[in-house]
C-alpha cells in the first residue's frame, strides 16, 4: 500500500507512523505515555494515527492536563 499523500510525497502508511512518532513524543515531553499509540495502515489515502487504549487515570489526567491549558489559553484570550 504506498498511497501518496500530496502535501508530503511521503506514503500514506509511512507519513501515519511518522505523526505517530512525533506524537508519542510531544506527549512524553508532557508526562504521558500512550503504550499502543502507532502509526496505522491508511483509510481513504490519509495517514492514520492509532493511539490505542491507556488506563482510566492516565485518560483522566490528561483530560485535566488539557483544560488546565485550555482554560489558562482563554484566560489570556488566545482560545475561543
Amino acid at each position: 500500500m504506498n498511497q501518496k499523500n500530496p502535501s508530503s510525497g511521503d506514503s500514506a502508511l509511512a507519513q501515519g507512523q511518522r505523526v505517530a512518532e512525533e506524537l508519542a513524543s510531544a506527549l512524553a515531553a508532557a508526562g504521558f505515555t500512550f503504550p499502543s499509540l502507532r502509526g496505522d495502515y491508511p483509510v481513504m489515502d490519509r495517514g492514520r494515527v492509532e493511539l490505542g487504549g491507556i488506563s482510566a487515570s492516565e485518560a483522566s489526567r490528561l483530560a485535566a492536563w488539557i483544560r488546565e491549558r485550555t482554560e489558562n489559553q482563554r484566560g489570556r484570550g488566545q482560545v475561543r
